[in-house]
């Protein structure tokens, strides 16, 4: 038996690369091997065509083939033959997922020629690095998912998927975050991932419908979006043009007024509160006080997140309307507004 050796370690170049006499073929080895490469063409012509539960059935197929011919083997067969089940077995133990059974196999190379374990044709095997997608898409589908993979995936593709988050929000810092939140969506649901596509797209495609959620959460919540919101850490300068302080000393400190004064805030509120809706008011008290998110209400409620979002900034606008009429209010820095 021949074998035409090719750079890429992928089962379609491998199915198409070794060649069998045109003679009838009755020992049980070289009988078992052709068997197992017809299997895992098939696995990849279904990869490729997405049915991916049909591919992994003929994956699977084709490595217990591989097995088996590999327990038949005795002194009869050469070294050639031995290798060529070995490379038959890692091929499709990789494109299972199965990682560490192709580690077993690569181990068996080095025992039968130890030339053959450092050769260089057998290095896109043994290097992780050098894996084709498909393989460590794989891979990182397993449970639990093979770290090696989840590394040089991340390796691969980070710095073009930051790039493209950069592209989206003009932050460093919030690209960094969106990197972050697509990477982590990709991986809670790797079971849903395909070897055979394109994963660098579906990657791009998930960063770019976050930023696309996030763009329509800030429109929703308008003057209470993120990017609308100063930090307490930034700086604003003096009255008197001196230093210039963080906007967090800046803000008043509730707990510095006095008592009655507190008393009065509260009765303010109070009062406004009682100027809402039933609805309205629960809404707010829900959303403010106990801190439940839109969703959350909108659940309770039976009404969408948006409906509820319209809700919250009715009531805030009804408030703030109340609270700025300095005759509805007894505390002295809401009435001097």
């Amino acid at each position: 038996m021949s074998t035409v050796i090719c750079s890429l370690p992928c089962t379609h170049w491998f199915c198409q690369t070794l060649r069998f006499p045109a003679a009838v073929v009755t020992d049980d080895v070289e009988g078992l091997l052709p068997r197992a490469i017809g299997l895992g063409a098939s696995g990849a012509a279904a990869r490729k065509a997405g049915d991916e539960w049909a591919a992994d059935g003929f994956f699977r197929e084709a490595l217990d083939a591989a097995r088996t011919a590999l327990q038949r083997l005795d002194d009869r067969h050469s070294p050639a033959t031995r290798l060529d089940v070995l490379r038959a077995g890692i091929c499709f133990a990789l494109d299972c997922g199965r990682v560490e059974e192709a580690q077993t196999f690569l181990a068996q190379v080095a025992a039968v020629e130890p030339a053959a374990g450092a050769a260089e044709d057998w290095a896109p095997l043994r290097d992780v690095d050098a894996w084709p997608d498909e393989w460590l898409v794989a891979a990182v589908r397993r449970d639990p998912p093979v770290e090696s993979a989840l590394d040089a995936l991340a390796e691969r593709y980070w710095k073009p998927l930051f790039a493209r988050c950069q592209f989206l929000t003009l932050d460093r810092n919030k690209a960094h975050d969106l990197a972050q939140e697509a990477w982590c969506r990709v991986l809670r649901a790797r079971h849903a991932l395909r070897p055979g596509g394109n994963f660098p797209a579906y990657l791009t495609a998930v960063a770019t419908n976050i930023w696309r959620d996030w763009h329509r959460s800030a429109r929703r919540a308008g003057g209470m979006a993120e990017h609308r919101l100063a930090s307490l850490d930034a700086e604003v300068a003096c009255d008197d043009g001196g230093t210039r302080s963080c906007l967090g000393d800046a803000m008043p400190d509730l707990n510095s007024i006095a008592a009655a004064e507190q008393r009065l805030l509260m009765l303010d509120v109070d009062h406004a509160l009682a100027q809402l809706s039933p609805l309205l008011r629960e809404i707010l008290v829900s959303r403010f006080l106990a801190e439940e998110s839109c969703a959350e209400i909108g659940r309770r409620h039976g009404r969408s997140e948006q409906t509820i979002s319209g809700w919250v900034r009715q009531g805030i606008r009804e408030l703030k309307h109340y609270l700025a009429e300095p005759q509805r209010c007894t505390s002295p820095r809401i009435a001097a507004r």
